[in-house]
């Protein structure tokens, strides 16, 4: 299965690695979009940030005077369609491309040649109202360097996340990372993260992640 999703994100990515001036000359000329500035990349998908031990991104309530680290996220009906770097393109810009059953997010970067090239690829897959699995795969081929993850979830009865299980290997093939399990748990109107993964001591632990506010009364 997860070969299968290797398969599906790699040909995914191929498709897409040289499309960096179709996409940015389709949002270039978007009537009715929202901008918002933030300091990070917006999430493409709930508690992306808490999962990946990640600050949330700081949202300004005009444009900043300063461009230095602020990110600019287009938006269309409500919709993310495009983010860049506000300094430089080539230091990130992203593209959200949203198709039946599935939602794929494109960050390119500019390469040592100044070529703006595909760095990494996300790709929800829905079931229904409900995500999945997440595919995510990153490549350097500067370094000859590719990383692969694939979080699959299941759901209470409520269609609440119940758990998410990630697997996936590190820059190389050969580096498999030790399967992780996130479990949530719903408290007072709030949620409790949990993850649990093999140590380097060979133990398997079980720690707090993340706990919403309502849940930390």
């Amino acid at each position: 299965m997860i070969e299968k999703d290797y398969e599906m994100i790699v040909k995914i990515f191929e498709e897409y690695r040289s499309s960096y001036n179709v996409l940015h000359h389709q949002v270039e000329d978007v009537e009715n979009e929202t901008i918002i500035w933030s300091n990070s990349y917006l999430e493409i998908h709930p508690y992306q940030y808490e999962l990946d031990q990640l600050p949330k991104p700081k949202i300004y309530k005009k444009e900043p005077k300063s461009k230095e680290g602020i990110i600019v996220n287009k938006l269309k009906n409500n919709e993310l369609y495009f983010s860049y770097n506000a300094e430089n393109k080539g230091w990130g810009s992203s593209f959200i491309i949203n198709e039946a059953e599935k939602k794929i997010c494109l960050r390119f970067l500019s390469n040592r040649a100044g070529e703006m090239v595909l760095s990494q690829v996300h790709c929800i897959i829905y079931e229904g109202s409900v995500i999945e699995k997440i595919l995510f795969y990153k490549r350097d081929d500067d370094r000859n360097k590719e990383t692969f993850m694939v979080d699959r979830y299941s759901y209470n009865d409520n269609l609440t996340a119940h758990t998410i299980i990630r697997d996936g290997f590190f820059e190389e093939k050969i580096r498999i990372l030790s399967t992780r399990t996130f479990r949530f748990e719903y408290v007072d109107g709030g949620v409790r993260i949990y993850s649990k993964q093999l140590k380097k001591n060979l133990k398997v632990v079980e720690d707090l992640l993340y706990t919403s506010r309502k849940a930390k009364k």
